[in-house]
């Protein structure tokens, strides 16, 4: 995995040649620095003027996808123009009505069932759980996974669990992935356009294989992954974001 900056000219190439980019951009640990508690999370310092400019461009389209709700990172992104994409490319605008009684049916049992320890704790997104468990002994842990799969299984035929950073989130099928998320967007686009995405997490990884012509790069340190490309932080994030505002596209 090759660091973007030392092959910038690659990319270069790559946006001479197309007729515009679709920008996708995972939220925690690459616009903004993960956190002990999502809610403290916080984008980092200056992106939202390059985001702003980049939205305005008229060869970019930008957008923003995340597991958390699209409510949630539209107000901590706030910069017109962006498309928000949350519960995992899911919720556009509209999501169902009610909450799904089966998440609401996992949520009862975990929280009879989960270890009682204070880095174990209950993200509700009424239609998606998260369990978050950073900082937890390996034995609180353990402990706190066999309760998830304990609660999912019976229900594998509607759930899944999504592994993230220290987090497991039970997500209904009906959602799919970010994957997914992409190739829906852009659909419908013009063929000639060129798909970059940038993300830190494991619920990336389908999101860098959706598309053959994906640039993809990842945020952090050389785990496996199938983006080609690699940035260290979100830091990082947005000087290669600055750069791309510069280029000429």
């Amino acid at each position: 995995m090759r660091h973007m900056f030392s092959h910038w000219c690659e990319l270069s190439d790559r946006l001479a040649r197309s007729s515009q980019i679709a920008l996708f951009l995972d939220f925690d640990g690459t616009l903004a620095p993960i956190q002990s508690r999502p809610e403290t999370v916080r984008v980092v310092p200056g992106i939202r003027s390059t985001l702003t400019a980049l939205a305005r461009r008229r060869g970019v389209r930008v957008w923003v996808i995340s597991a958390r709700r699209r409510a949630d990172i539209r107000a901590r992104v706030r910069v017109p123009g962006v498309r928000y994409l949350g519960l995992y490319g899911w919720e556009r605008t509209r999501i169902w009505p009610s909450r799904p009684g089966v998440i609401a049916g996992v949520r009862q049992a975990l929280g009879a069932r989960l270890p009682r320890h204070p880095a174990v704790w209950i993200e509700d997104k009424e239609y998606t759980l998260a369990v978050h468990y950073r900082g937890a002994p390996d034995a609180i842990r353990m402990a706190a996974l066999e309760c998830v799969y304990h609660a999912v299984e019976p229900l594998r035929s509607e759930l899944r669990i999504a592994l993230g950073k220290c987090v497991w989130e039970v997500v209904p099928l009906i959602m799919g992935n970010k994957g997914a998320a992409v190739r829906r967007e852009m659909a419908a686009l013009p063929s000639s356009t060129l798909p970059l995405y940038i993300g830190d997490d494991l619920s990336d990884e389908s999101a860098f294989a959706a598309l053959s012509p994906v640039v993809g790069i990842r945020v952090g340190g050389p785990e496996f992954t199938r983006a080609r490309y690699r940035l260290d932080s979100p830091e990082q994030v947005h000087r290669f974001l600055d750069r791309l505002r510069r280029q000429n596209l």
